[in-house]
């Protein structure tokens, strides 16, 4: 039996596109009429692309009200930044559909025109680029010139095509304005998004507006550019050199070890060959055995690779005896030493003490002289503690010794043997005679807050942001 034939030339050929701007003109479809189609389309560009035009500039000097608004109130960026990175995410995304569905010509299509509108993009630098990207936005439409255009790789591409409407088009911003309107609409429901949590105190930003109103101003702000300076993954470093593929230019392609990641499933970089040979003598021993990392500044052996290498704080606990490892195992390496400057004989004292027995905290003396060793048991206080004592004992900053001593005063005062007077004696001959006044300042603002400590508050107030310090006690 003969089987039926199909008929290819009675099937319907799909369109490539949809005539997007034409529904949105109502103009005739062009193999109807194409000389109604061509009437129509004149009307258009002589009216309608000029109504869009204005609704442009419009959106755009809204839009640059909203911005300035938000940036003259103050700390819209600290929160922005103190924002965990799910609210961040659901605040980028929200802005992008309300973009779609605004009153534009591309609908839901206006997606494609804003590749650089990207939740990774704005996510990087701890949410920075989120910051730098409306900065950039009000800086451009408070601009004279109207209406403003950002730059947009997806523009560049399109207009280069050889599109017949686009090259019919009279001028460049009248083409270009139907791709900017989405970039307006983005900005301004996103920022009506984090407006809106801000104002009803959301379930997410609980947590930061918690920060902002019970702490002092500079702590939010430290804060928040701690978070700046973490990293989205860890670096790749060269186990010879320690340079990265940015330290050496672009093009560079880093090898990895054979032997260790396939046997081990473990990487060891190397920039070149030469390096490659020179390290051989030290990774030779390690080769396909075990896994062992140098630790590198950044990179996955290194314990606090996220924090960015301007970090003072991930620093010092870096520069801990590299004979020992070079990384952090224990609260108990982060240590007084080396130090850059001169220490008096007493804070030299101290600083012998601390390395010979790192269990302490901190030394004190009795009047008689006998040492009482003072320990923080809580994690987070201790971390917090000890990176004050680290900046103070190694002269690498120039703050720490106020919050550092007013924990001692609050906790050893009255411990037998001690007092304050006693306290703040050995201080001051340890660290300068400035010391107890440097101290005093800060508790009479402790006092003014109504709460704990410097150190104190900031554990607390941290951890609705960064988390439970808990998990230094596993350390």
């Amino acid at each position: 039996m003969a089987s039926a034939i199909k008929d290819h030339t009675a099937e319907e050929k799909p369109n490539d596109l949809p005539p997007l701007l034409s529904k949105k003109f109502n103009i005739t479809d062009v193999k109807q009429d194409a000389l109604k189609w061509d009437k129509e389309w004149e009307a258009a560009i002589a009216s309608d692309i000029e109504f869009i035009q204005e609704d442009l500039c419009s959106v755009q000097d809204n839009v640059a009200k909203i911005l300035r608004n938000v940036f003259d109130e103050g700390h819209f960026d600290t929160i922005w930044l103190l924002l965990n990175a799910a609210e961040k995410k659901r605040h980028i995304l929200e802005g992008l559909k309300g973009a779609s569905t605004a009153r534009t010509l591309w609908g839901q299509d206006c997606r494609a025109l804003c590749p650089e509108i990207t939740v990774s993009n704005f996510l990087t630098q701890g949410g920075k680029g989120f910051i730098d990207f409306l900065t950039r936005v009000l800086e451009i439409y408070e601009s004279s010139i109207k209406p403003a255009f950002l730059p947009n790789s997806w523009w560049e591409q399109a207009s280069n095509l050889p599109n017949p409407w686009w090259g019919q088009a009279s001028d460049v911003p009248t083409k270009r304005q139907i791709s900017e309107s989405t970039k307006p609409h983005f900005v301004m429901f996103s920022m009506f998004s984090i407006i809106g949590d801000i104002t009803n105190r959301s379930e997410g930003m609980k947590g930061v507006l918690h920060v902002m109103e019970n702490t002092e101003g500079y702590i939010a702000r430290s804060l928040a550019q701690v978070k700046t300076t973490f990293r989205d993954k860890p670096l790749i470093r060269c186990d010879n050199c320690t340079k990265t593929p940015e330290d050496i230019g672009q093009g560079v392609r880093f090898m990895v070890c054979s032997a260790c990641k396939t046997k081990l499933n473990f990487e060891v970089h190397y920039c070149s060959q030469f390096c490659q040979k020179q390290d051989w003598s030290v990774h030779k021993k390690a080769c396909g055995k075990k896994p062992v990392s140098k630790g590198l500044s950044g990179t996955k052996g290194d314990s606090l690779w996220a924090f960015g290498d301007s970090n003072p704080a991930a620093n010092l606990i870096r520069s801990l005896d590299k004979k020992e490892g070079g990384h952090l195992r224990s609260l108990r390496d982060v240590g007084v030493n080396p130090c850059k400057g001169k220490r008096s004989p007493a804070a030299e004292l101290q600083a012998n003490m601390l390395e010979a027995d790192r269990n302490v905290d901190y030394f004190l003396f009795t009047a008689k002289g006998e040492p009482v060793r003072f320990v923080i048991d809580d994690p987070g206080a201790k971390m917090v503690f000890r990176i004050n004592r680290g900046m103070v004992m190694t002269q690498t900053s120039e703050t720490g010794l106020d919050a550092m001593g007013e924990y001692i005063l609050k906790l050893m005062s009255g411990y037998p043997g001690l007092s304050r007077d006693i306290i703040l004696k050995q201080l001051c001959k340890e660290h300068g005679a400035d010391t107890t006044k440097k101290i005093v300042q800060l508790e009479r603002k402790t006092r003014q807050r109504g709460k704990g400590t410097f150190i104190e508050s900031w554990v607390k107030d941290s951890a609705s942001v960064f988390g439970d310090w808990s998990w230094l006690g596993l350390l």
